[in-house]
């Protein structure tokens, strides 16, 4: 079974690869403009990816901050 420190690290592995792959992509499309369908969907793919990372990662931090039900009075 996973710990949510695993989960939480694994998100933010996900978001930052992400990340790094769509600045790659935009420093790619500043150099050269690349065209074509192929190239619209590998970034929406990864606009995709990183969002879903992002959301991710906030809801294991929002998830981890709040305080368990057994802890509450």
């Amino acid at each position: 079974m996973e710990t949510d420190a695993y989960r939480a690290a694994r998100a933010a592995a996900c978001l930052k690869t992400a990340f790094a792959v769509a600045v790659a992509m935009n420093l790619a499309e500043a150099l050269w403009d690349p065209d074509g369908a192929v190239w619209t969907a590998a970034r929406v793919a990864v606009g995709v990816l990183f969002l879903v990372a992002l959301v991710t990662c906030v809801a294991l931090w929002v998830l981890r901050r709040r305080p368990a039900w057994s802890e509450r009075p």
